[in-house]
């Protein structure tokens, strides 16, 4: 059970973590999904993966099959590690279907909300 002193603590700092305010804060954070590496798994993606409100749900359907074709890809590149007993390329696959599960669950959610 948590301490008084550290549930304050915690609100303190929770009162700190609420992501950029500034505009160049909210632009630069933009540039995660091309920094993590997403853009270049999906190298046909035209849009930026940061600007899922801008797409319509077609073109969010769109993007949400091609994550399931690269999520396919990645498990096919676990398989071939797994068989050449190679830990290195195993875990770099299943950092990319990490990722690829966060912009599939992203992308989800906005596809929902256009829907409804």
């Amino acid at each position: 059970m948590a301490t008084e002193k550290q549930i304050a603590a915690n609100r303190r700092n929770a009162k700190k973590s609420t992501g950029p305010r500034t505009q160049e804060g909210k632009a630069r954070s933009r540039m995660n999904a091309l920094r993590h590496g997403l853009a270049v798994m999906l190298p046909e993606v035209q849009k930026p993966w940061d600007e899922l409100d801008s797409l319509s749900p077609v073109e969010i359907s769109d993007r949400l099959r091609q994550i399931e074709r690269e999520r396919m890809k990645a498990f096919e590149a676990i398989d071939t590690a797994l068989a050449k007993s190679s830990p290195d390329q195993v875990g770099r696959a299943v950092q990319g279907l990490g990722k690829l599960d966060r912009y599939f669950a992203r992308s989800y959610s906005r596809l929902k909300r256009e829907v409804n």
